[in-house]
């Protein structure tokens, strides 16, 4: 039996990839701050095992213990491959800089950017000495290739992960390891987060008619197309570990 791990699958694109998951036939770990009924009662139709774990992204401490109790559980599970999908994540603060909260910016690359971080870390703690394969995914943004007015937290972070991805693979190559990481960037979707986005002032974000007119001009993909991209890259085709895949390049 295979594994999903996936954060922030209450809604939006996590839940989608969460539940293409399961049509492929792959158990889920579902860590968010809050359950998904309708992804368990779908691993209960399909046989498959379901688990809720709440957790607080954007509290290191309560991630690290979180992380080494779900990399303990999956790797002694006897899984053949184990997925790992870093979805959770959050746009705010969107203001310049110097018009923030440092509150704000704590919260920012606590979810973006630490938390994949010591979740990397306790995963790869965790398999060793297992025959389990693991791969990672690393959900970034085209906002983490390019500087955005109003987004310095979102960017930042989102060009650490993209750093991330990259080192460690750089270290499980180095170490002739069979895990596997890549960086998804999944474009522009129809998601809370997107309205987040519009609903911010022009001052805070420069941008924010351009994504209103995404929306109004139906310009949003859905998160299930996007999901069934990275979904069928992972389980399907011999991934290129350290990549960072654009969703555009894959449709």
């Amino acid at each position: 039996m295979d594994y999903a791990i996936v954060t922030g699958a209450t809604r939006g694109l996590g839940e989608s990839i969460a539940k293409l998951f399961i049509g492929k036939g792959v158990s889920l770990i579902n860590i968010s701050r809050s359950d998904n009924e309708r992804l368990e009662a779908l691993c209960k139709e399909a046989g498959l095992s379901y688990e809720y774990v709440g957790c607080d992204l954007s509290n290191p401490s309560e991630t690290g213990e979180v992380m080494k109790k779900v990399g303990s559980s999956v790797f002694n599970s006897g899984a053949d491959r184990i997925f790992l999908v870093q979805n959770a994540g959050v746009v705010t603060p969107i203001n310049p800089s110097g018009g923030v909260e440092n509150s704000d910016l704590e919260k920012s690359v606590n979810v973006n950017l630490l938390s994949p971080m010591i979740t990397t870390n306790e995963m790869l703690k965790a398999s060793e000495g297992s025959d389990s394969e693991l791969i990672m995914v690393n959900v970034s943004s085209g906002a983490g290739s390019r500087p955005v007015y109003g987004w310095s937290a979102y960017c930042s972070t989102k060009a650490g992960l993209n750093m991330l991805t990259e080192t460690v693979h750089l270290e499980l190559s180095k170490n002739g390891s069979r895990h596997k990481v890549i960086a998804f960037s999944p474009g522009i979707m129809d998601t809370d987060m997107q309205g987040t986005i519009r609903s911010s002032s022009e001052k805070a974000f420069a941008d924010v008619e351009n994504f209103k007119r995404y929306k109004e001009q139906g310009m949003l993909r859905d998160t299930d197309t996007v999901a069934g991209v990275l979904v069928d890259l992972v389980t399907d085709t011999d991934i290129e570990s350290g990549k960072l895949y654009h969703v555009n390049d894959l449709l």
